[in-house]
């Protein structure tokens, strides 16, 4: 039987996109008598939640201090103080008696999470979607605690669960501590598609390509800049999916004639609009030097349900990023531009837009890729496999 399980994290569990989507689907079927969720930071849209779970909130960062000039400062006064939140936290219980504690290291939650597991004695499974300390904005000798910090949680945890085999391999080596690989999942419901949609193989209306997903780094912006302008030179259209808004949009420059923002939408209906209109996929990473830590072990969540939708994808991104890796080394997919040269995207959107085979063909390996690392029974094995250890 599955442990009475408490999630305690900033990572809202809720059916919308990249850690919280993950959070969501691997939850999904989980007793909800033997689950609680208490978010620490941001919470979920109730429309969006799990249902008939216990959700509970306890915000540890005040945002109104993190959106300052002393944001470095509150980070960690705030960090300090999730060390402390373990009482309070376990007060908001009311009964529930928890075999085990699941958290994400992210912002302030996984602190406060490892000490409710200490407090009750109870194994912490640690997911890590993101390389944390050198993620966080901090002064440079608060990283050296808060990295310390990071690794005596990690190798105290029952469980690791990190995003990639290079994260995985990194950690061990700098924490001494092995972990598992937990990709992204696609959702239980997730459609699935035989071969990628007719029109593929024919050239009809413009060359169309969407990206899907939260735009978090400048890196990002100058990556999808970048893409309107290879468009340009066939003609094609650039479709941008999520909470980007329009004046958002225009704010960054992505506001050229032939790019569409369409707003925020649900997995199912995410994948039925871009069969329904897409081309060709668009996955980019970021090249600034700023990101390339995070660059090298973090993998974009979007893969998972990209690659069920059987178009090819256009992954752009340094060689020594985690997804061009993959791509390249592991999965054999793609459409994969390793260099910010403009040219370069240039010429693999031309390709594309220019070869009816070659997108066929891509898409029907993007769908045989997709189920050999993303399907849903896949990885909930590896998450539960991981709470087994309890």
């Amino acid at each position: 039987m599955l442990p009475r399980l408490l999630y305690v994290g900033d990572v809202p569990v809720e059916a919308s996109y990249h850690g919280s989507a993950l959070l969501h689907r691997l939850l999904g079927d989980y007793p909800p008598d033997r689950l609680t969720v208490i978010e620490t930071a941001a919470l979920s849209a109730p429309s969006r939640r799990l249902p008939e779970v216990n959700y509970l909130s306890h915000s540890i960062g005040k945002q109104r201090w993190l959106n300052t000039r002393f944001h470095s400062q509150a980070v960690a006064w705030f960090s300090r103080a999730a060390t402390r939140r373990g009482p309070q936290i376990s007060a908001l219980l009311n009964g529930f008696a928890c075999e085990g504690v699941l958290t994400v290291a992210h912002g302030f939650g996984w602190l406060a999470a490892a000490e409710v597991a200490v407090q009750r004695n109870v194994p912490l499974h640690l997911m890590v979607h993101d390389d944390w300390p050198r993620v966080v904005n901090v002064r440079p000798g608060f990283r050296t605690w808060i990295d310390a910090r990071f690794g005596d949680i990690y190798r105290a945890a029952r469980s690791r669960l990190c995003v990639s085999p290079a994260m995985c391999a990194a950690y061990e080596a700098r924490y001494g501590a092995p972990a598992e690989v937990i990709y992204p999942m696609r959702a239980v419901k997730c459609p699935a598609f035989d071969g990628p949609p007719a029109r593929l193989g024919r050239n009809e209306g413009p060359f169309t390509i969407a990206f899907a997903g939260s735009i978090n780094s400048n890196g990002y912006i100058q990556a999808l800049r970048a893409l309107q302008e290879a468009l340009e030179s066939v003609g094609g259209r650039l479709l941008i999916y999520g909470p980007l808004t329009t004046d958002a949009a225009r704010e960054v420059g992505l506001d050229r004639p032939h790019t569409i923002v369409r707003g925020l939408l649900s997995a199912k209906e995410l994948i039925e609009a871009l069969r329904e209109e897409a081309d060709a996929l668009f996955v980019p990473m970021s090249f600034a030097a700023v990101d390339r830590t995070n660059m090298e072990l973090a993998f974009p969540s979007k893969l998972a349900d990209c690659t069920a939708i059987g178009l090819p994808l256009v992954i752009y991104g340094p060689e020594y990023c985690s997804a061009v890796r993959w791509a390249r080394e592991d999965a054999q997919l793609g459409e994969v531009v390793d260099t910010d040269l403009k040219r370069d995207l240039k010429a693999a959107i031309e390709r594309l837009a220019d070869e009816p085979a070659l997108r066929v063909a891509l898409g029907k390996r993007a769908l045989e890729v997709g189920g050999e690392y993303f399907a849903y029974e896949k990885v909930r094995q590896v998450f539960q496999r991981a709470l087994s250890m309890s």
